[in-house]
């Protein structure tokens, strides 16, 4: 019988993750709509928590079906479930956004493309809300991984080992003019999922090299920092150096969650539950209150803090709400629909 993953350091990683992507967030609305940042673009390192997400799923999903064989249709069912239902709520409620206020932090409304948004399909353009694009690598790699437990065990090794191979020489190719779905296919994002699972992979392990992750987190931490600090967004445009540079930290601090096992407070632990419902909601609560507290804040000197603290807070108490009013009822009856369908076949 297979045992559950540490649920609590899951959760921690994910409050983590999902927390570092507000801050980046606001940093970049406040450069938009306020006259004087609090920070420097160094802030923007808070894109990491995305890259997080990517190694936490990896290790998630192999934790759980790595001992699996066969295709199983209820894996790919509960990752649709799990993905459109409360995405496709929030992707409609920022459609009206852009009715509303005419764009977004980055896109005109006339970019929209409402087919591949919905469906998440690559096109190359980014979808209407803006943080889809990562949910398109995400069920890439549950695509893939589904496929995977299809292969024989004892070829498993070879498969992965051939993906990895042809992804980093993709990346390491000239590849400016591939099509969206070979951008896709052989994204340099995948050696981040790949990392998840090795470190599921060799989880006993982990204890025993606590050190080792720090030095990896602390050296990440730096590069991280340092280059987003000195490029701001056109030093993450390229997934390529992305991933060259963020990986460090992103493996390193899932490793070091998983080895140490830190004791935070159990509200935490709650951020983590809430992430999904924060990570889809935070940047429309974003988009609207950077615009209305800019008209009444912007001249004062605390305007900053008052910016981070209230705003925050707003993102937190609606992803809280979204949590329980919609994603949880969605999943439910999500899981009710392909029992059904199941029951059927």
């Amino acid at each position: 019988m297979q045992t559950r993953p540490h649920l609590v350091e899951i959760q921690h990683l994910r409050a983590f993750a999902v927390l570092l992507v507000i801050w980046a967030h606001l940093y970049q609305s406040e450069v938009r709509f306020f006259s004087d940042p609090g920070f420097g673009s160094f802030a923007l390192t808070g894109f990491i928590g995305v890259d997080v997400f990517f190694v936490v799923s990896g290790y998630i999903i192999h934790h759980l079906y790595g001992q699996q064989a066969g295709l199983n249709i209820r894996f790919f069912l509960n990752r649709l479930n799990r993905i459109f239902p409360l995405y496709w709520v929030f992707t409609l409620a920022a459609l009206a956004g852009y009715f509303i206020m005419g764009d977004s932090l980055t896109e005109n409304a006339s970019d929209l493309n409402l087919a591949s948004s919905l469906t998440l399909i690559p096109t190359g353009q980014a979808p209407i809300l803006l943080v889809g694009w990562t949910l398109t690598h995400e069920l890439y790699f549950y695509l893939a991984y589904g496929l995977f437990m299809i292969v024989p065990k004892p070829s498993r090794i070879w498969v992965v080992g051939l993906w990895a191979v042809l992804t980093i020489g993709f990346s390491l190719a000239p590849n400016e003019h591939a099509s969206p779905w070979l951008v896709l296919i052989l994204s340099p994002f995948n050696m981040l999922f790949l990392a998840g699972a090795v470190l599921s992979e060799f989880q006993s392990d982990l204890q025993n090299r606590k050190w080792a992750a720090l030095v990896l987190t602390l050296i990440g931490a730096i590069l991280a920092l340092g280059w987003t600090g000195i490029h701001g967004l056109d030093g993450l445009t390229e997934p390529r150096l992305r991933v060259a540079v963020y990986s460090g930290f992103a493996i390193g601090v899932v490793w070091a969650f998983l080895a140490w096992r830190p004791a935070l407070p159990a509200l935490f632990t709650k951020f983590g539950d809430w992430s999904y419902a924060l990570y889809l909601s935070h940047i429309l609560v974003i988009g609207v209150l950077a615009r209305v507290m800019s008209q009444f804040i912007d001249s004062h000197l605390w305007a900053s803090p008052v910016y981070y603290c209230l705003v925050l807070t707003a993102c937190l108490l609606v992803g809280w709400i979204s949590h329980i009013l919609l994603e949880r009822p969605l999943l439910k009856m999500g899981k009710t629909l392909i029992g059904r369908v199941r029951s059927k076949a």
